[in-house]
């Protein structure tokens, strides 16, 4: 009965999505509350207008619960309430940073065509048969448009060629789209050649199971072509994803013992070409302060590049960064200084890089802890559905996994960099950070899982 009521009218999921746009709005004029109680006007003057960007996305996103209904399906009603709260949470700490101006950018130019694809997956789930048949070219022309922004790309003010411009759409970061077709290439790939590859594999010191050159060859020859093209980009924060991603998927993908000597083989071409850039490359200027500024942020030390002093110190530069990051989130404490209370225009780009220091400091540890268990519940709650999908679809469990993956790493990476565990690469948070390219990729890559998990219908 239950399972009826779930497949027909999705309650919970209905619920859960209100829930969530009725804390948008509460966030979105508590934010133009504080902003006006401090200029000393009127805190309830122009309250319907401070809650107006919240219209768009809860009408989305009731199109998509709409979309499910009519499709009487039963995908995990968790996901889209998942993403809806982190998303929520993002747009209203975008609203206190950048105003007006930088929420109708992200609802506009990452949100609105995002969920619209997202919809469209849901209603023809029959895209995924496609997306499989037609993986190989899908892959080519991620790594087309990697090379071509290497290239052509837009110069930012570090030197990097981030972006690319085509025609009269908005400028697009490739290294998203590249990550994508990562994932949908090890899917298709494994999906192929895996039983092949198990079955032909030679046993080799007892444990380990050697597969034939060819079976891993393309899978690498991706990996390294799609990282020289970053690499050429100077998005070097990309390149951990990537290569993480590689790794889990082989892992999702093989027999331990075939992974195993797949993964040790693997390592000794890194350590090898670990060594040679050691030797023969200089990395780009930012990349060599990022370092400097996780080792000690406060460093008086100046700063040399290619042997010439910069006048600056790692404090002053590199490391204000993380200094204001760090002093952000010690001022909010368990609780937070409240939304528009607290100081996190002070960290330089806090709406992308740094946006999870923003919602410590203002919403406290508790949000920003309650954001890292929506997060891991969201990675399980795909991972649940790859598990219970037919041992047939072996595509379709594998870009799940894929998909799960790119979150964690993603989410990891910038957790980690933000409180000074790792060095920061600058990569986004999934759904939280500012950033057109990174939301609409994950958009659809939660498009497809709830495309997929349709097939537990089945």
């Amino acid at each position: 009965m239950l399972q009826t009521i779930g497949r027909t009218y999705r309650r919970v999921e209905g619920f859960l999505l209100l829930l969530v746009m009725l804390t948008a709005a509460l966030g979105f004029a508590l934010v133009g509350m504080a902003a006006r109680l401090q200029a000393g006007t009127p805190p309830l003057e122009g309250l319907l207008l401070d809650v107006l960007p919240v219209l768009p996305v809860a009408l989305l996103l009731a199109g998509v619960h709409v979309v499910l209904n009519l499709r009487r399906s039963a995908a995990d009603q968790l996901l889209l309430p998942l993403v809806g709260v982190i998303f929520a949470t993002g747009i209203i700490m975008i609203w206190r940073l950048r105003g007006s101006e930088g929420v109708w950018q992200q609802v506009l130019r990452g949100f609105l065509p995002g969920a619209l694809l997202l919809g469209a997956l849901i209603a023809y789930p029959q895209a995924v048969e496609f997306i499989r048949r037609w993986a190989l070219a899908i892959a080519g022309v991620g790594l087309l448009l990697a090379f071509a922004t290497a290239v052509f790309g837009k110069v930012d003010e570090t030197g990097a060629r981030l972006s690319l411009k085509l025609g009269p759409l908005p400028a697009i970061q490739t290294s998203e789209l590249i990550k994508l077709a990562l994932i949908i290439f090890l899917a298709w790939f494994i999906d192929r050649e895996g039983e092949e590859v198990e079955g032909r594999a030679r046993p080799f010191l007892g444990f380990l199971r050697v597969p034939a050159l060819r079976y891993f060859v393309p899978g690498i020859l991706f990996v390294g072509m799609a990282t020289l093209a970053l690499v050429e980009m100077s998005d070097f924060g990309a390149v951990p994803i990537l290569g993480l991603i590689f790794v889990l998927m082989l892992f999702s993908g093989f027999d331990t013992r075939t992974f195993a000597t797949i993964a040790a083989i693997g390592l000794v071409m890194a350590l090898l070409v670990g060594i040679v850039l050691a030797v023969a490359w200089t990395p780009p200027a930012h990349i060599q302060y990022r370092i400097l500024a996780f080792q000690d942020p406060w460093s008086t030390e100046e700063i040399y590049f290619l042997g010439e002093p910069t006048g600056t110190t790692i404090s002053e530069g590199p490391g204000y960064q993380i200094q204001q990051a760090i002093y952000a989130m010690i001022a909010g404490g368990i609780s937070g200084t409240g939304l528009g209370f607290g100081s996190p225009q002070n960290i330089p780009l806090v709406s992308t890089d740094f946006i999870y220091a923003a919602v410590l400091e203002e919403l406290g540890a508790v949000v920003g802890i309650a954001l890292l268990v929506f997060y891991i519940i969201l990675v399980l709650r795909i991972l649940r559905n790859a598990a219970m999908l037919p041992r047939a679809l072996v595509f379709e469990r594998l870009l799940l996994a894929g998909i799960a993956i790119h979150f964690f790493t993603q989410v990891f990476i910038m957790v980690g960099g933000t409180l000074n565990l790792i060095p920061m690469t600058g990569v986004t948070i999934p759904f939280l950070s500012l950033g057109g390219s990174a939301l609409l990729t994950n958009l659809v890559e939660a498009g497809l899982v709830l495309a997929i998990s349709q097939r537990l219908e089945v």
